[in-house]
């Protein structure tokens, strides 16, 4: 499941292209992003060295920055859940942080 921070038809934009099981929820208010408390980051880190390196990798595999949908200052998070229950969770330290998606499928698959 996928939140984010656009209208339903933003999000078709982009979810649209990914497997039928993946579920996007809009959220244009970021009223699940308040009930996660989900950080904004500042501007260390928005535009840091490590956001910076993470900017020019990203830009060597083809992902460049595209129009901005919601808060640009929201920190990447991701959670892990089953049945319900958060059971892990990646609070990015920099706009361009990424997490350990196999650790967090780990936890969701014991």
């Amino acid at each position: 499941m996928f939140v984010y921070q656009g209208t339903p038809e933003q999000g078709e934009m982009f979810f649209g292209r990914l497997d039928g099981a993946a579920v996007a929820i809009a959220d244009p208010d970021a009223e699940l992003y308040a009930a996660f408390d989900i950080a904004r980051g500042g501007m260390r880190e928005m535009f840091g060295l490590a956001s910076w390196k993470a900017g020019v990798r990203a830009t060597m595999k083809g992902n460049l920055i595209n129009r901005k949908i919601g808060d640009a200052w929201t920190m990447p998070t991701v959670f892990a859940v089953r049945h319900a229950a958060v059971v892990g969770e990646f609070r990015g330290t920099h706009a361009g942080d990424h997490p350990d998606v196999g650790a967090l499928f780990a936890e969701v698959t014991q």
